[in-house]
């Protein structure tokens, strides 16, 4: 009989990379174990996934939000787990609580995706101050990080016992995302992308001040001065669209930005491309640098902490820009949109670093931790 693994997050919401993780992870483990996913919230537009779902369905029931804990541990003693994976910060400490609380011996893995040290700094102080506290309790029987970095920050800035961490990386469906590739553009922007005289440069990413997008578009403002005939694609959305369309319009480059907003499918953009930017102030490890290297993309990455420069290892791969250079970031497009050789030598780079975080590669040290437990 196939071990019960649990996997608890927020919700399975496109967009999150945490979400995407929960989700590729479900799929591939439910091939070793009987998967359950528990989230907090139900949205329509979710990941897909492989086992038995169960959600508190704290959206439409906000009284439960109150007594949270008594519906994660009823949740538990139903599906009866030999073992949990949670994510996102404030589950992993919901989950530490309700184990301690009921006295769960159940072997609790918790996954920290994010540069806490940063994320916390200015908001949340409280949740930085249960990290603290709580992740180093023997409730917790193994953290896994996102990078080395977000490691070390917690071994030297949380006081964590190395011993407790292990970093297992995202990995990535190389075979998938080349599939999707193929798939044709719409109608009324095919032109610019099958045009080989345009140099196409593209990011993606949630529209937040964390991205950096007025850095980059700055940056391309200048670029755009040399290089008459380049234009930046921006996929993603959020709270600062009309803020950056408003920038965008200021600098007269409403022609040549683009912001594409979500898209389905954001592999047969980024493969069409010439250069992948990626403006970040601080990550915990980047996603989507994985899918730029599985489309073939050289890339110019902040050198931001934590997660672009073990990726492209130490500039290996990519080119790094000190964070918020506009000036770094607009030399550095420069350099490369005009040396063909220089492009050529980043693409076979990108092709050759991505075997590294394949996802097979990734679920066999995700299967290892876990029956080290089992």
């Amino acid at each position: 009989m196939k071990k019960k693994i649990l996997i608890i997050i927020p919700s399975l919401e496109i967009g999150g990379g945490a979400e995407r993780a929960a989700s590729i992870l479900s799929k591939k483990l439910s091939e070793t174990y009987h998967i359950s996913i528990l989230t907090f919230y139900d949205y329509k537009k979710s990941y897909s996934y492989e086992g038995e779902f169960y959600s508190l369905k704290l959206d439409s029931k906000f009284w439960k939000k109150c007594f949270i804990i008594f519906y994660i541990y009823k949740k538990i003693k139903l599906i009866s787990p030999d073992l949990i994976i949670s994510f996102i910060d404030h589950t992993n400490l919901l989950l530490i609580v309700t184990k301690m609380l009921f006295s769960l011996k159940i072997p609790l893995i918790i996954s920290v995706r994010t540069n806490v040290k940063e994320r916390y700094k200015k908001q949340n102080k409280i949740q930085n101050f249960l990290i603290k506290l709580l992740y180093k309790l023997r409730a917790v029987n193994k953290i896994v990080t996102i990078s080395n970095g977000v490691k070390d920050i917690l071994i030297k800035n949380y006081y964590i016992n190395k011993k407790k961490i292990i970093t297992i990386y995202n990995g990535i469906n190389s075979k998938e995302v080349q599939s999707k590739i193929k798939e044709e553009l719409n109608l009324g922007i095919i032109e610019i992308f099958q045009n080989p005289k345009i140099i196409k440069i593209i990011t993606m990413g949630r529209l937040i001040e964390l991205k950096g997008h007025k850095s980059l578009i700055t940056a391309f403002s200048k670029v755009r001065r040399i290089i008459k005939n380049s234009k930046l694609f921006i996929i993603g959305d959020g709270p600062l669209k009309e803020e950056y369309q408003a920038l965008i319009n200021d600098l007269n480059l409403k022609d040549h930005i683009i912001l594409l907003g979500l898209v389905k499918n954001p592999y047969k953009y980024m493969a069409k491309s010439d250069i992948f930017v990626f403006s970040s102030k601080f990550e915990g490890f980047p996603n989507v640098l994985l899918e730029a290297l599985a489309c073939g993309l050289p890339i110019i990455s902040t050198d931001c902490e934590w997660g672009p420069k073990e990726i492209l290892n130490n500039g290996e791969y990519g080119m790094l820009v000190r964070v918020g250079d506009s000036d770094d970031l607009a030399e550095k497009m420069i350099t490369l949109a005009k040396n063909e050789e220089l492009l050529s030598y980043y693409n076979k780079k990108s092709s050759e670093r991505i075997s590294q975080f394949d996802i097979n590669r990734i679920i066999k040290k995700w299967i290892y931790l876990i029956d080290s437990f089992l």
